[in-house]
């Protein structure tokens, strides 16, 4: 019976060989003599051929998969992505190179529909300011600056995924007056009134950037957008920072135009040393990792070490986005090896 070598990002571990999260799924496959995991012993941004070389699945975090990293790469059967994008990795390339690409679509539903509701309420309720005024020791001045309930108000998101129906059944109880969503993938949805990017921008309180980052979403969101927004608007991008022209968001946000902007994501990831955006007294910023938590890794684990089984069972993983792949007579054989008894 052949052995499944599942190699792990080395982004798993920290400086001294340590795991950063205390559960990524390992107790998964605990027991099963089949599946043997081992981390690749360096990171690098974008993986090359001698990294995946020998690895039947590849469990990854951060770094991309292109072509070049493909090259001479014949074992490799499956890549499962920590994760629900995938924009750092090259679908084609991999399904030419019969490797199926599959994510962690339910794990990371609660966890970044949670982080939403937290920008909703601090930025509504001011939180960030506040703290920055009492660090300064200005007691009283923190005490005027006034927030603004979700009550009442208006909320839009730009996609209405998992994700995004998860946050707004979360912050149903906080009493918006209207949900708005803009996706020309959904027709109608209970509780939402589908509209236009146009109102969605014009009409809302709080606008969710929900969608993913694909060819047609890059760029979407520019200045003659955010500039249809109220004054007291509050900008939420925890999705992809390309999807929103960041030039744009800064001008407005050095303007005043809106009352301020919550990212999670930004165009150049990590964000750039002397950023304009750092320097402003009105954004809340973030490392695109709101939503990590323990039970997000550990979630996000379970979901791929379950891809690997269903590797080893000849089988096909859930959630792949390549499913061209799947009928291709070159990542048949390899499913068929893989499952062997």
């Amino acid at each position: 019976m052949a052995n499944v070598d599942i190699a792990l990002s080395a982004d798993f571990l920290n400086e001294s060989g340590s795991l950063v999260f205390p559960d990524i799924g390992l107790s998964t496959i605990a027991g099963n003599a089949r599946l043997q995991h081992r981390f690749l012993p360096d990171y690098r941004a974008e993986y090359t051929p001698d990294q995946l070389q020998g690895a039947d699945v590849v469990l990854s975090l951060k770094p991309k998969v292109t072509a070049a990293s493909l090259e001479g790469v014949t074992r490799l059967a499956a890549i499962g992505r920590f994760g629900v994008g995938y924009d750092n990795v090259d679908t084609a390339a991999c399904t030419a190179a019969d490797v199926a690409v599959y994510i962690t679509r339910q794990a990371v539903v609660r966890p970044v529909a949670s982080s939403i509701v937290l920008l909703v309420l601090a930025s509504a309720h001011n939180l960030v300011w506040k703290d920055r005024l009492m660090r300064q020791g200005e007691w009283v001045a923190s005490t005027r600056k006034l927030g603004k309930e979700p009550r009442g108000r208006v909320l839009g998101t730009v996609g209405l995924g998992n994700i995004a129906r998860e946050a707004l059944r979360l912050l149903t109880p906080f009493g918006f007056s209207e949900f708005l969503a803009y996706d020309p993938a959904v027709t109608s949805a209970d509780g939402v009134r589908m509209v236009s990017l146009e109102t969605l921008f014009s009409e809302s309180d709080f606008v969710l950037i929900n969608c993913p980052l694909m060819p047609q979403t890059r760029g979407l969101i520019g200045e003659s957008l955010l500039r249809r927004m109220k004054p007291d608007a509050v900008f939420i991008n925890t999705a992809r920072g390309p999807i929103v022209d960041e030039a744009a968001l800064t001008k407005v946000l050095q303007e005043g135009a809106i009352k301020c902007a919550a990212l999670d994501v930004f165009e150049q990831e990590p964000l750039q040393q002397g950023s304009p955006l750092t320097g402003l007294d009105n954004t809340i910023l973030t490392s695109h990792s709101l939503c990590w938590t323990e039970e997000l890794f550990r979630d996000m684990g379970r979901e791929s070490f379950a891809g690997v089984l269903a590797l080893a069972n000849g089988d096909a993983p859930v959630n792949v986005v390549n499913p061209e792949v799947l009928n291709r007579p070159g990542f048949l054989a390899k499913l068929a090896q893989l499952g062997v008894a």
